[in-house]
């Protein structure tokens, strides 16, 4: 799995290890959280065709099989079209699209083997756009589109492909949108307020979802995007009245 130093790809993996699962953690950085014993880490760069050839080999080589691949290495960066340089835009696709494509195009040949699935993080921005981040809700969308292709494309040879679109998640790529902020405390109760549970989610919650999709109990599941958001996309979490404009 990749981004898996941090943040949900730590919670997954963790997941996973606690079901049994022998798993093997891709990021461009050293995990940041308490050591993971049970969790293999190998450094890579997504968004580089070579490297993720050499780690899908790796793994396979050492292990013998593949039988579960979660992309969720994702970078967010704030900014209108007008806003966005060609160098942010870049970054995001690069990272947030191309690594998707990248680490399942290699993987997918060993997937087939196994019968097995493959998992996108992607995000409610992929469907439901917010303002100001126009590059990270593009790429996700993208995510959406390459997952159900997949889907269809490999779900004669029994690989099952998924997207999970969480909404807020409390991680470090949420704590720095905060930040970026006028207001951070505000900008955190007000995360909190348009979910209709009225709190954001734990990665351990994402994780959750994710260890049912790599389950036999998912086993007619594919082409879909798993929406955990606590209500955020249901419709407005407050009447219009308590709206200022």
């Amino acid at each position: 799995m990749t981004g898996a130093s941090r943040g949900i790809g730590a919670a997954i993996a963790e997941r996973f290890a606690a079901e049994g699962a022998r798993v093997v953690g891709l990021s461009r950085t050293a995990p940041s959280g308490a050591p993971m014993p049970s969790v293999e880490h190998l450094t890579a760069d997504v968004a580089r065709d070579d490297e993720v050839r050499a780690a899908v080999e790796q793994v396979v080589a050492r292990h013998g099989r593949l039988d579960v691949v979660v992309n969720n290495a994702a970078v967010e960066r704030e900014g209108t079209v007008e806003e966005t340089s060609l160098d942010v835009w870049t970054e995001v696709m690069e990272v947030n699209v191309r690594g998707v494509f990248l680490v399942s195009r290699h993987a997918m040949v060993h997937l087939r083997r196994t019968r097995g699935s493959l998992i996108n993080i992607a995000s409610v921005d992929g469907f439901w756009a917010e303002p100001g981040l126009a590059a990270y809700s593009a790429s996700k969308g993208a995510v959406l589109a390459l997952t159900r292709a997949m889907a269809l494309d490999h779900g004669p040879e029994g690989v099952r492909c998924n997207s999970i679109c969480p909404s807020y998640v409390s991680t470090d790529m949420l704590e720095q949108f905060y930040d970026a902020q006028p207001d951070p405390q505000r900008a955190r109760a007000q995360a909190a307020g348009v979910h209709a549970l009225r709190r954001i989610s734990a990665p351990e919650e994402i994780a959750g979802v994710a260890a049912f999709l790599a389950s036999a109990d998912a086993a007619f599941v594919t082409g879909q995007a798993i929406v955990v958001d606590g209500g955020l996309t249901a419709g407005r979490a407050f009447p219009l009245e308590n709206v200022v404009v």
